[in-house]
């Protein structure tokens, strides 16, 4: 039986399933991932376009493969982004 195991890797915190995938991250690692600037990730977030994000406790966490997803699809916004997953029957 795998469990998730929350690892430390220096600034980004990832949970990672037993396979070492990383399935959550926090904005830092979107960082890396979208190649946008944290201020543009954090107006972003407050406005809630950015899919995928997981509150543990205090920490704002976002979800690796729905961000794969949303940048693979061009970075849509939220409405733009909710069509796209009920046409594609995700939702």
């Amino acid at each position: 039986m795998a469990q998730d195991i929350l690892h430390f890797r220096g600034p980004e915190p990832a949970v990672s399933s037993g396979t070492g995938e990383v399935l959550l991250t926090d904005v830092k690692g979107l960082n890396r991932l979208t190649s946008l600037s944290i201020r543009t990730l954090r107006r972003m977030d407050s406005v809630g376009d950015i899919p995928g994000r997981v509150t543990v406790g205090r920490r704002v966490l976002f979800q690796v493969e729905v961000i794969r997803e949303w940048v693979r699809a061009g970075l849509p916004d939220r409405e733009q982004w909710n069509l796209l997953q009920l046409r594609n029957g995700k939702r």
